[in-house]
């Protein structure tokens, strides 16, 4: 079975762009990437139905954190490779 069957269209064009393109472009499916966010920082689907949307918006600003460049130290370079 050829694997399109377990996606609709719409997916299957955009999966086709982003491999294509490997460029980042605006988000097609919002919906679906605010409920990936929530999953990914350990929210259940329980979770989002007793939270209101400012708490969830809350909890993924708590995870949010600003870039900044670390230097390894010699005790990080242990750690990986002991």
């Amino acid at each position: 079975m050829p694997w399109i069957a377990f996606v609709d269209e719409e997916l299957s064009k955009e999966i086709d762009r982003k491999i294509k393109n490997k460029e980042k472009t605006k988000e097609v499916f919002p919906e679906h990437e605010f409920l990936g966010s929530c999953l990914r920082v350990g929210l259940s689907l329980n979770d989002l139905k007793e939270l209101t949307y400012v708490d969830v918006m809350k909890v993924l600003i708590s995870y949010i954190e600003e870039k900044k460049e670390r230097v390894a130290t010699q005790r990080d370079i242990d750690k990986l490779l002991g």
